[in-house]
């Protein structure tokens, strides 16, 4: 588990820049080795050139010897002391070798360049042979090349310990920056109040860190809506329940009051409808404060439409039956499937057919169909009730308004419920006239599953 980004991140790219940068000097020592190698190789083969020539000059050994010295004294790279040279002729002669003679022959070196321990010393031998079959012999002690390999990844390495501060100063500072906008946003957020809960401002942010605050976005509207609701819950039952309340109230004085059976009994009876009434209305409240898009759209399966209609209606039969209304369910299509909550259908479908119940005289009917229709699945409820006139059939939408004049009992909210769980579930609603001109017929259709 990470504790701090900032740490990890520091850390992380120091042990990467130590690592590359070992890697590094690895590469360049056994590069600088082998650019060392020859060049110095090509220095022993200007030592032998400039011995031929002075053997082929015919000059003494003591002038060929303070030539070569001189030579060595022009040339930092070489010294008397670190190079040996050897010359022997044809019938396989020493002619002329350098002034720290050394005691082992040097005749049968091979032809070119090659290693070879020297009065256990390693050295680097070239050897070669002149028009005139004499065979010069070069060596130098491998001493110089390894020392000089070692000065110059001693100075890389200096100079990486010199620099490694100054990186991990400048790690530090650019994660700082980068991370600047998460400390922004921190910030913001410390800083609001529990109740505000507009979303974060998701400008001038990093692409890595935008999904973090896009999502958190989406928390605080989910969680404004979930607080709306329940304010508006709050507030609604404290509104609606009021006058039932009062109404109870007075029911039950009359009902201490009075003076005979009949008179109480009747009292009662009203506290019982209100009872009935406000519970009703509870339940349409609580039903509609849980509709949220995070509830109704967690559990989408497909639904046969047909099937949970016919059991809400078996659900509603016996209220229909005390109102003498003729209930019925009409053959299904083909296909009735559509993509949706099945609880919250249920309710869609209970609330429809019971205000079709409600408001439908007594001795009327109800019919619901399910038919499909352009490649869609529609609802369909018709009744012979009073109708909707046209020019409320949109208010008809909104919580607690209900038609002047209506005797129905209910709370003006099931119309509301409906609407939003359609919503929910992207269909649409239609109000219109039966073919026969009675009545209303309540369309709501499903895109296709």
């Amino acid at each position: 588990m990470i504790r701090s980004i900032r740490h990890f991140l520091l850390i992380s790219l120091l042990v990467s820049i130590t690592i590359a940068s070992s890697i590094t000097a690895i590469g360049n020592y056994l590069l600088d080795k082998q650019v060392t190698q020859n060049y110095l190789d090509g220095q022993l083969v200007k030592i032998y050139s400039f011995i031929e020539m002075l053997y082929d000059a015919s000059k003494t050994d003591n002038n060929i010897r303070k030539e070569i010295s001189h030579y060595f004294n022009q040339t930092p790279s070489f010294s008397s002391k670190n190079t040996l040279f050897q010359v022997w002729s044809k019938e396989g002669k020493l002619q002329i070798d350098s002034t720290n003679n050394s005691t082992e022959s040097l005749l049968d070196a091979q032809p070119g360049f090659s290693d070879r321990q020297i009065d256990k010393h390693n050295w680097r031998v070239y050897a070669t042979t002149n028009e005139s079959g004499a065979k010069f012999v070069v060596a130098e002690l491998y001493d110089i090349r390894n020392k000089l390999a070692d000065d110059i990844t001693q100075s890389n390495a200096h100079i990486l310990l010199v620099t490694y501060p100054i990186f991990g100063i400048l790690v530090w500072l650019i994660i700082g920056v980068a991370l600047r906008a998460i400390s922004r946003v921190t910030g913001e957020i410390s800083n609001r109040a529990s109740t505000y809960l507009e979303p974060v401002e998701a400008t001038n942010i990093p692409v890595e860190i935008k999904p973090l605050v896009v999502e958190l976005n989406q928390l605080f509207i989910r969680l404004k809506l979930a607080f709306e609701r329940n304010k508006r819950f709050a507030a609604d039952a404290a509104h609606e329940l009021r006058t039932p309340l009062a109404a109870l109230k007075t029911q039950t004085q009359v009902a201490l009051k009075a003076d005979n059976e009949n008179d109480r009994h009747n009292a009662l009876l009203k506290v019982l409808q209100g009872v009935d009434r406000s519970s009703h209305m509870v339940a349409q409240l609580l039903t509609l404060s849980r509709l949220g898009q995070e509830e109704a759209l967690s559990d989408m399966r497909a639904v046969d439409l047909h099937k949970l209609a016919s059991e809400i209606i078996a659900y509603l039969v016996p209220v229909a039956l005390e109102k003498h209304i003729e209930i019925e369910l009409a053959q299904p299509p083909q296909d009735a499937t559509v993509l949706g909550n099945d609880i919250t259908l249920g309710i869609l479908i209970r609330n429809i057919v019971d205000n079709a119940i409600r408001y439908t005289p007594v001795g009327g009917e109800v019919k619901v169909i399910i038919a499909n229709e352009r490649n869609r699945v529609v609802l369909r409820v018709i009744d012979s009730g009073p109708g909707i006139p046209n020019e409320l059939r949109e208010r008809v939408f909104e919580r607690f308004f209900r038609v002047l004049g209506t005797t129905a009992p209910g709370s003006g909210l099931g119309l509301a419920i409906v609407s939003q769980i359609s919503d929910l579930h992207h269909a649409h609603i239609a109000l219109g006239t039966p073919p026969n001109g009675i009545g209303l017929q309540f369309d709501i259709i499903f895109p296709r599953f």
